[in-house]
């Protein structure tokens, strides 16, 4: 029971379900441009790990905008992301490290 997220050409954000290789959820139009990187953030919330079920998501696209996702939130209609940065830079691929929240 696993996800692989992908993004490309079409703006989307998209979680591929690993076992039976079908699109899980798509995040449509997470960005304005050409998704360029995906991480995947392990997250911890109140002290606990949350290492099989990660659902925080940060993406970049080639506008320069990261953006990271709650992907439990990717059925809803227009999902809005939790945060957003623009780096004024065109973006060819994003790198990240685990989270921690109080």
């Amino acid at each position: 029971n696993g996800l692989l997220f992908t993004g490309g050409e079409d703006r989307n954000v998209t979680a591929w379900d690993t076992n039976s290789g079908q699109a899980a959820y798509c995040l449509e139009g997470a960005h304005a441009t050409r998704v360029k990187g995906i991480v995947v953030l392990s997250g911890k919330a109140g002290g606990i790990e949350d290492v099989d079920e990660p659902y925080l998501v940060a993406s970049a696209s080639s506008d320069g905008v990261i953006r990271v996702w709650d992907m439990r939130m990717a059925r809803k209609e227009k999902p809005t992301p939790l945060a957003e940065a623009s780096t004024k830079s065109r973006l060819t691929c994003l790198a990240g490290s685990s989270v921690k929240c109080a």
